[in-house]
């Protein structure tokens, strides 16, 4: 007799675990005739990537011809959210479909527990080969997120730092040596346009050498220096540096999500495959707000791509302007693979006449912080006078809806809407009408995916560290 896991979610101890792997080991272990139903997967997630950095999205400032083309025979997502501006967290959301409250991971150094099943784990128990290659230990086996995997590489040494070719490199590597009698489920993480922004040379254009010989690559402590020398701002000339940067590390990993389909689609083929790529989250450069994510709900933050090239070509062109989420991905692909979806899954099936199903708004939240009370001093210095300053550190217990035309952002002493795309003007004390439907969507929201337990803190000094060194603890 099947226990119940008490809050209706995909946890390997539930009922609904126990069908939906029986429903996917039936419909899939078919004989000769499983292999059409059985696409190849590739998910692709980059790091701190706003959509608007690509061509795909309109960038003329960013050379991406990869995803381009990767673009043009696929489906484009256009308003593409994560439900949350960090990395581990957002991650925990893309391979089990569920929102961070829902698993209690709203940190980078919280653990996803082993009772939630992963997208890894269902395909692993339906035949398929699983691997993952990260290149953050964030995203190592200590994260919890590489349950399902068969083979699974992250950095673990804080002196280990893979770059897209060595990441690229070891998946196209797995690929080669996989069986081609049964499909793959392959994820890769390129983390390079995260800070530190330090393209390689040959990716870097033709910018002022004196100021790159006076910051060489763009890294919190060296933001921190130039802040300080003057008088807590961010010269212009700073800041369009570290753009640049960023978007050549954004062209840098176009080039070796080249190397990966191309590799990809001759070893496994083209036509049953099922590509995605997206990112965990977006970066601010704007509103007073640069450098930075985990302090952010911004678009700029809160925006990330999403490409979906499903089989055979379905949807090929089509362009996508609803709000959908990357925490849809687990969901798509069940639904693709004829799997019900279990209950107490947030995300949604895209495959629904390309729209994201019934949801009329994305859910968003603040990532939480170790140490809230020592972040804002941090910000105020990074927080550059190029723009106008305008909002505080990000109260870590914000929470949100966003739909087409509304952002509304709320905690217990406050509450912020904008009507898109203006993030400057708070409306919610002319516009109560929109505010209170906002509201009652966002009380839905939550009672409908309550908040599961909180996962255990991961107390590897290692891994603090790196966080330090990232600015995401003090």
């Amino acid at each position: 007799m099947c226990s119940s896991g008490g809050n209706g979610m995909l946890t390997r101890n539930t009922c609904v675990g126990a069908m939906v792997g029986t429903a996917i080991l039936l419909s899939l272990h078919c004989g000769s005739e499983s292999r059409p139903q059985r696409p190849d997967v590739l998910l692709i997630t980059i790091d701190t990537l706003r959509s608007d950095s690509l061509e795909p999205y309109g960038s003329t400032d960013t050379l991406t011809p990869n995803i381009a083309a990767l673009a043009a025979t696929s489906v484009v997502y256009e308003a593409a959210t994560t439900p949350v501006p960090l990395t581990r967290p957002a991650h925990a959301s893309i391979l089990t479909g569920l929102y961070p409250d829902q698993l209690g991971v709203l940190t980078n150094h919280q653990v996803l527990p082993e009772k939630y099943l992963t997208l890894a784990e269902i395909l692993s128990d339906a035949g398929y080969q699983t691997a993952g290659f990260t290149g953050i230990r964030f995203l190592n086996r200590r994260s919890g997120l590489a349950q399902g995997f068969h083979e699974f590489a992250a950095p673990i040494d804080k002196t280990e730092k893979p770059r897209a070719k060595s990441v690229v490199e070891r998946a196209i590597e797995w690929l080669r040596a996989s069986e081609p009698e049964d499909p793959v489920l392959l994820w890769v993480h390129i983390y390079d346009p995260h800070q530190p922004y330090d393209p390689p040379r040959k990716f870097r254009r033709e910018i002022d050498r004196e100021i790159e010989r006076r910051i060489p690559a763009i890294r919190w402590k060296a933001l921190n220096r130039v802040a300080k020398k003057n008088d807590g701002g961010i010269p212009s000339e700073v800041y369009e540096l570290a753009l640049d940067y960023y978007r050549c590390e954004v062209e840098y990993t176009d080039f070796w999500i080249g190397r990966l389909l191309e590799n990809f689609d001759q070893l496994r083929g083209s036509r049953r495959s099922m590509v995605m790529l997206t990112a965990d989250h977006g970066e601010c450069f704007e509103n007073g707000i640069f450098f930075e994510h985990a302090d952010c709900l911004y678009e700029g933050a809160l925006q990330v791509p999403l490409i979906i090239r499903y089989p055979d070509g379905v949807g090929a062109g089509l362009r996508v302007d609803r709000r959908v989420s990357n925490l849809d991905i687990t969901p798509t692909v069940l639904h693709e693979l004829s799997a019900p979806l279990p209950e107490g899954i947030a995300g949604l099936p895209l495959q629904e006449d390309f729209g994201g199903g019934d949801r009329p708004f994305v859910l968003v939240r603040a990532p939480e912080v170790r140490n809230p009370d020592r972040v804002p001093a941090r910000l105020r210095i990074i927080r550059s006078v190029v723009g106008e300053q305008v909002a505080p550190a990000t109260d870590p217990r914000t929470r949100g809806v966003v739909d087409q035309l509304w952002k509304y952002l709320w905690t217990p002493d406050s509450e912020q809407l904008f009507r898109l795309p203006d993030e400057r003007l708070n409306k919610a004390a002319e516009e109560t009408a929109v505010g209170v439907r906002m509201l009652e969507a966002l009380e839905a929201e939550m009672l409908r995916y309550p908040a599961g337990g909180r996962a255990p803190e991961d107390q590897d000094p290692e891994t603090l560290e790196a966080l330090e060194a990232l600015g995401y603890v003090q």
